[in-house]
């Protein structure tokens, strides 16, 4: 963990070095996965890491039961606030994403993430990314875009409306 903390600083000291005022991410999968963040944090904090910002990716497609957005979101919502809480940092859906062709189910596990970060403690949470949201056609077979085959917005982008 140590090496991972100087590798994490020497990308943060390179960033501030050149935009001061930026703010730097650390951003890991799973966002629902508080072991997870709590192992990686606890240890960039023990070895004296920095970052300005949690960044978290969330697609429920991988939560533990596939597709259960409304618990993936919860969980979601309590590691932020762990985090917040933990390390008095803000924190950021950086990746989201669901199947393209759900459009209807991906609007409203958008909107309800969106909700959801909004409510952070202390009102850290700062938004919310659709990952690739314009990868049609299953463009190089990534179809967790929000654009159907032709080529257009699907009603999972009225989420952020």
């Amino acid at each position: 963990m140590k090496n991972y903390a100087d590798l994490t600083n020497s990308g943060y000291n390179a960033v501030k070095a050149v935009f001061p005022t930026a703010k730097v991410i650390v951003h890991i999968n799973n966002g629902y996965d508080n072991n997870l963040y709590r192992w990686i944090f606890d240890g960039l904090k023990n070895n004296d890491g920095k970052w300005d910002v949690i960044g978290m990716s969330v697609y429920p497609g991988w939560y533990k039961t596939p597709n259960d957005w409304q618990n993936c979101n919860n969980d979601c919502l309590a590691n932020m606030n762990d985090m917040v809480a933990r390390y008095a940092t803000q924190v950021m859906i950086v990746e989201a994403g669901m199947s393209w062709d759900s459009p209807a189910v991906c609007k409203s596990f958008l909107t309800d993430l969106i909700a959801k970060t909004r409510t952070v403690t202390g009102k850290k949470g700062l938004d919310v990314l659709y990952w690739e949201p314009k990868a049609y056609s299953q463009w190089q077979g990534y179809t967790l875009s929000a654009f159907d085959n032709a080529g257009k917005p699907t009603a999972a982008l009225d989420a952020y409306k």
